[in-house]
C-alpha cells in the first residue's frame, strides 16, 4: 500500500512539474513576443516623432529644429509616451548624434530612442558617458600641446642662457 502511495505521488509530482514546464516556456515565449511587439510599436512611434520634428522633410534633424520643437507641448507628450525623459535638449541631441555631424539623421534617431528609453538613469549614464570620452580626448589633445610648448620654452630658455653666458664671456674678456 505504501509503495503505491509512493507510486501515485511520484506520477502526480512529475505530471505537476511538467506542466509547470510547459507554462514557464509558454510564458517566456509569449514575454517575447509581447517585447518584439512593444519594440515595433515604439519603432513606429519614434518615427513619427522624427517626421514630426523634421519639418523640412530633409531626412535629418538639426539642432536648431530640434531646440525649436521641444519648446513645443505635443512634443514633450510624444517623448514622455515613449518612455524618454528629455530634460536637456542639448545633450539628448548630443546623445542622439554619435558620427558628431551636427545632425541626426532617423537611424541615429531611432537607436538612440531605442537605447536611451527608460528610466532616466540610462540617460544620465550615457551623457556622463559622452561627457567623460569628450574630456579623456581633448584632455589628451590639452596635455600634449603643453608638453610641447614646454620643450619649445625649456628650448628658448636654454639657447638664451647660453647667448647671455657668451655675451658676458665676450664683455669679461674685454674688461680685462
Amino acid at each position: 500500500v505504501s509503495f503505491t502511495y509512493f507510486a501515485v505521488l511520484n506520477v502526480v509530482t512529475a505530471v505537476f512539474c511538467q506542466s509547470a514546464i510547459e507554462s514557464a516556456q509558454n510564458d517566456h515565449s509569449t514575454k517575447c513576443q509581447a517585447i518584439l511587439a512593444d519594440k515595433e510599436m515604439h519603432i513606429e512611434k519614434i518615427k513619427d516623432l522624427f517626421q514630426e520634428i523634421d519639418e523640412e522633410r530633409t531626412g535629418i534633424i538639426t539642432y536648431q529644429t530640434f531646440q525649436r520643437k521641444m519648446n513645443s507641448p505635443e512634443v514633450r507628450t510624444y517623448f514622455e509616451t515613449l518612455d524618454l525623459d528629455v530634460w536637456d535638449a542639448w545633450s539628448f541631441f548630443k546623445l542622439l548624434d554619435l558620427d558628431e555631424g551636427g545632425s541626426v539623421e532617423i537611424e541615429e534617431f531611432l537607436m538612440g530612442c531605442l537605447r536611451l528609453r527608460g528610466s532616466a538613469r540610462s540617460m544620465d549614464v550615457a551623457k556622463l558617458m559622452y561627457d567623460q570620452a569628450w574630456l579623456i580626448k581633448n584632455q589628451g589633445q590639452f596635455w600634449a600641446f603643453v608638453e610641447e610648448r614646454l620643450r619649445m620654452l625649456l628650448k628658448e630658455v636654454s639657447s638664451s642662457n647660453a647667448k647671455c653666458s657668451d655675451v658676458a664671456d665676450v664683455a669679461y674678456r674685454q674688461l680685462l
